[in-house]
């Protein structure tokens, strides 16, 4: 297949792509995405890396107070005196 013929399915491909690159559906396009980026950009959010790592020191300080927890339910047993029955 010659991809000189102007008929040829290359020819057309590269003719519809063209159209569609200078077509008012790709300025639309491009004036929506601007504007959901400026939209989310005013939104209070986070990036999925800060989540992570928010995520990761939150199971961190968990796993901490967990520990923490049982560290002192041992030390109020010794404390207390033992039940009188």
């Amino acid at each position: 297949m010659n991809s000189s013929n102007p008929n040829s399915p290359r020819a057309f491909l590269h003719r519809a792509a063209s159209a569609l690159e200078n077509s008012p559906l790709k300025d639309m396009q491009r004036n929506a995405k601007a504007l959901a980026q400026s939209a989310a950009g005013r939104l209070d959010l986070v990036t999925r890396d800060e989540f992570d790592a928010l995520q990761a020191m939150l199971a961190a300080a968990n796993t901490r107070i967990a520990a923490l927890e049982a560290q002192v339910s041992a030390l109020e047993s010794r404390v207390q005196p033992p039940a009188q029955g």
